[in-house]
């Protein structure tokens, strides 16, 4: 292997590590492009994303001398970059002693070597075009194929993504189903789900949860009550009291919950937290396993006073809904007793909508 190929090869290697850490389609993007210009040596970098609703090119990363073309958008037809994406090559190389009539000139910007290489899908789907340019030296045919490769790479990497989200997507779907089963029962309030997964975002991002500790959080929110789809409808459905017995039987449903979860391929550990102890209390007071404080898992605590405020606020077959100013101060009462005091601090301070709601 020549000195040349080792470098290459190293080149290509700095490129698939960054990719690696890549979650959405912006990320790709800005890393196609920084790296193009700290890797190639190039003046600048930019990424022109295919947006098919308008059928234009549009720039939405860049890197290097060029920070005033983010946002710039070219219809069909027009410049190199659609020369590329339209053309059967996998890189267009300009010249800078022949640009063609047809090349988009920046003012101030003088003439530049430059290279584009479109991203299509397996498919032959249009993602988008990367392009570098500088003054000098020329480009060689190595870096054509380098340039190519990058192109190749990011494409791959953002098929991963999109397949990525359509199976969370899908994932979603599935969870939303499962957890609107209750309310086919006429168990819970229509949209108690969809409430519930909503604040529960809300509530993971005020405090400061990763996506993916949100994403457990939503999940668990889907499937919190998926036990009681094993309860009989007489102990479900009861307005008034329920005698020992039947409470007992009612508690289960977050161990029956649990061991349905549990079959759900894949489903992460945090998730079946949720499942099994979002009837916990802080004070060790709650069910099922009796236990304290943080010992609780904190995915639990959050969405324990996320479902609570919930119930609180819409009809239930056994009480009248309170006003979200009566329930907001029934959680502080609640504080240290029967709910995490940090959950319910972030909680009160979200702004809450809906009859009688006020910005707490």
């Amino acid at each position: 292997m020549s000195a040349d190929d080792r470098a290459a090869l190293g080149i290509l290697l700095d490129l698939s590590q960054a990719l690696l850490s890549a979650q959405v389609r912006s990320e790709v993007e800005a890393i196609l492009t920084r790296q193009s210009v700290r890797l190639l040596g190039t003046r600048y970098a930019l990424f022109l994303r295919y947006l098919p609703e308008l059928d234009v090119l549009r720039v939405t990363a860049q890197a290097g001398q060029h920070a005033d073309d983010l946002g710039r958008t070219l219809p069909r037809g027009q410049g190199a970059s659609w020369r590329a994406a339209l053309g059967p090559d996998p890189v267009l190389h300009l010249r800078r002693e022949h640009l063609p009539p047809w090349a988009v000139r920046r003012a101030g910007v003088p003439p530049q070597h430059v290279l584009y290489a479109p991203l299509r899908s397996s498919s032959g789907r249009l993602l988008g075009v990367l392009t570098v340019g500088r003054e000098d030296p020329p480009f060689l045919r190595r870096d054509e194929h380098l340039l190519a490769t990058f192109a190749n790479t990011g494409t791959v990497t953002l098929q991963r993504i999109r397949e990525t989200a359509r199976a969370a997507a899908t994932r979603e779907g599935v969870l939303l189903a499962l957890g609107l089963a209750l309310e086919a029962r006429d168990y819970e309030t229509q949209g108690h789900t969809g409430r519930t997964v909503a604040l529960s975002e809300r509530l993971g991002r005020a405090l400061g949860l990763e996506e993916g500790e949100r994403e457990h959080l939503r999940q668990g929110a889907y499937l919190h009550d998926i036990g009681k789809l094993s309860v009989p409808d007489g102990i479900l459905l009861k307005p008034g009291p329920l005698t020992p017995d039947e409470r007992a039987l009612m508690q289960k449903h977050v161990l029956m919950g649990e061991a349905l979860v549990r079959r759900i391929p894949g489903m992460p550990p945090e998730v079946l937290g949720v499942v099994r102890s979002h009837h916990e209390r802080w004070d060790g007071a709650g069910y099922p396993d009796g236990r304290a404080g943080e010992a609780i898992p904190r995915l639990a605590r959050l969405f324990s006073v996320v479902d609570v405020f919930d119930a609180l606020t819409h009809v239930r077959p056994y009480r009248a809904p309170l006003s979200a100013p009566a329930a907001l101060d029934l959680l502080r009462a609640e504080a240290g007793r029967q709910f995490d005091p940090e959950v319910v601090a972030a909680f009160v301070s979200l702004p809450l909508l809906g009859p009688g709601s006020r910005r707490v």
